[in-house]
Parts: C-alpha cells; structure tokens; sequence
C-alpha cells in the first residue's frame, strides 16, 4: 500500500503569480495554516535572486529563509526548490535545524549528470534531496531507463516526474510510472508535480496515487490550485479526496488559510484555465511562449494560436527568444 504524503508548494510555485511577493506575516501565516490543516510537508519558496529581504519567499540566501522556520514543528518537513541551472550560484550550508530538511532540484535533460552530482553533495551535507525531472514526457523508453540507473546510484530521498508542459492525461502517469518504477530502487519514493492547463491535474494526481508504488509516494498541490499560468492540483481537492479513505485533514482550516492569504493575491492576479496555456499543452511545448506572445500584443486567440504552430519542432523545449520575436512581428505585420 502506498502511503501518501502531501507536499504544499504554493509559497514556491504560487510565487510564479505574484513574483514571490509573499510578505513573512503572510508566507507564516500560509505555513501555519497548512500544518494545522494536516500538510506535514511544506515547501517554504526558491532560491533566487531579486526578491526582497522580508517581503519574498524568493531566497538569495538560506540566511534569508530562517524566519519562516522559527515556528517549525518537529513533525513536520520543510522544503525549497532550486533549478540546476542556477545550482553553482548558492552557498548552501550543512543541514541544521535553521534549514529546510528537503532540498528538490529541478532539472531539464541536459542537466541530468551535473544534477545527479549536485545531489550527492547535498546528502552529503545532510539534506533529503528530490530529484525532479523537468518535461518527463520528452524521455524516450531507454533514456527513462538510463535516467532511473543513475538515479538509483545517488539514491536521493525521491524521484519525480513533472507534467511541466501539462499534456499528460491520466493513462499517460499510469503508464509512465510503471516504466519508472519498474527501475527505481525500492528505498526511493516517488513523486508527482502536475498542472492545470488541460484541467488534468486532479484526475493525473489520483492516477498516481492508485499506481502500486510500494513504496511512499509524495504529490504537490497548492490552494486553490495557486501557480503559473493555469495553476497546479489545488491542494483542497488532495485533502478532500484523501479524507474519503481516511479522514486526516482540516479542510475548513486550509479555506481559512485560503481566504485570508490567498484570496487577496487571487483577486488581484488571475491564475486558472484559459484558451492560451491550454493551446501550448496541446501542441506539447513549454507555456512560456503564450505568455511571451501576450506580452508582445498577440491577444487574439486565432493569431496566438497560429503563431504557437509557427514555432519549430525543435524550439518547443524552452522559449528560443529570437525566433518567438520574429513569430511575433510577422503576425503583426500580417494583421496590423
């Protein structure tokens, strides 16, 4: 039987909405919120540059992070997530109780060999490490294979497989996790991060959770679904669903939560299904260009979506600025 941890990243992803502009009294309050409610993992925000001291869940430094760790509670894991590319551009100290316990490292196909080596100096220096495989859905059959070999080698706390483009349906997670876990050393967890553009999330996190894992499985969720573009699971659907087999979470805490931290950011900033995020889920490409696209005065959903069939095979991956700009000014040009 797999048992099942939630794992809150509203703090971190749901800073995609409003540049992490969470103020401490509001990312504590979310953080005492969540654990009331029952979530006994909580991912605390990203390392990055830009954010301000006290006014971000955005962190230059693990320094910056302490004050939302003052109020930690012993059963509890806290977590932060930073992307290999910008690995090499932290300090990271040893492991300590003014730390998070869990480090998650996203990475992209590349960046497979210098994430796994990033790893091991992390569990070196004390940390549960995530390994969190960016666009899964882009791994042949036998490059799964050799990712899993050398995940098994560093043995990280879990491996997870991320819709980062969100144009996988349930059939697609059942199927990608029996690959995974046919693989995966038995004393790895396993993990889900998943989105809303297709309005797949909820129905891609249950698949997961009926995959016979053996093992401890963990997936994200944010309130009310809190993330860039069409958002990610809302955590409140996870609770709720959960709590059908065996009643364990506080929902009316977690909409307490909810109206009093999150709401405000909602009504000011608009993140859920629309007609552009679900258009790159469809054609299989990185959700950034819609968002570039708008940017650039293509509102009209017809040129948007004509501009999105405009972009190479090969440039789906990550946004390749200079071909999305001459995208643009072509569809201008032709409807100006």
């Amino acid at each position: 039987m797999n048992k099942i941890h939630l794992l809150d990243c509203t703090l971190r992803d749901g800073g995609y909405v409003n540049n992490w502009e969470f103020d401490y009294e509001v990312a504590k309050g979310v953080i005492d919120g969540l654990y009331e409610s029952g979530i006994r993992v909580i991912e605390i925000g990203l390392m990055g540059f830009g954010g301000s001291l006290g006014k971000s869940t955005k962190f230059a430094s693990f320094k910056d992070a302490e004050p939302l760790l003052e109020n930690r509670k012993k059963d509890c894991k806290y977590a932060m997530m930073l992307t290999q590319a910008e690995a090499e551009k932290f300090d990271i100290p040893m492991r300590s109780e003014k730390t998070v316990d869990m480090i998650r490292v996203a990475y992209f196909k590349p960046e497979l060999t210098d994430a796994v080596a990033f790893a091991k100096s992390l569990k070196d220096k004390g940390y549960e490490v995530f390994l969190q495989a960016m666009a899964t859905f882009m791994y042949s059959d036998d490059e799964m294979d050799n990712m899993i070999n050398k995940i098994n080698e560093v043995k990280p706390q879990a491996f997870y497989i991320v819709d980062s483009f969100s144009n996988l349906f349930p059939e697609d997670i059942t199927k990608m996790s029996n690959r995974v876990l046919s693989k995966l050393d038995k004393d790895i967890d396993f993990g889900l991060h998943a989105h809303n553009n297709i309005q797949m999330a909820f129905a891609n996190a249950i698949a997961f959770m009926n995959v016979d894992a053996e093992r401890e499985i963990y997936i994200d969720g944010s309130i009310y679904g809190m993330g860039r573009g069409a958002g990610n699971v809302p955590v409140e659907l996870l609770m709720d669903y959960l709590n059908k087999k065996d009643k364990q979470y506080n929902l009316e805490v977690l909409l307490r939560t909810y109206q009093d931290y999150i709401k405000p950011i909602f009504e000011q900033y608009f993140w859920g299904y629309t007609h552009p995020y679900y258009l790159t889920a469809s054609k299989d490409m990185n959700s950034v260009y819609s968002w570039f696209f708008m940017n650039k005065g293509i509102q009209d959903i017809v040129q948007l979506n004509t501009a999105l069939d405009m972009i190479k095979e090969n440039s789906k991956y990550t946004l390749m600025k200079d071909e999305a700009e001459r995208v643009a000014e072509k569809i201008k040009g032709e409807n100006g």
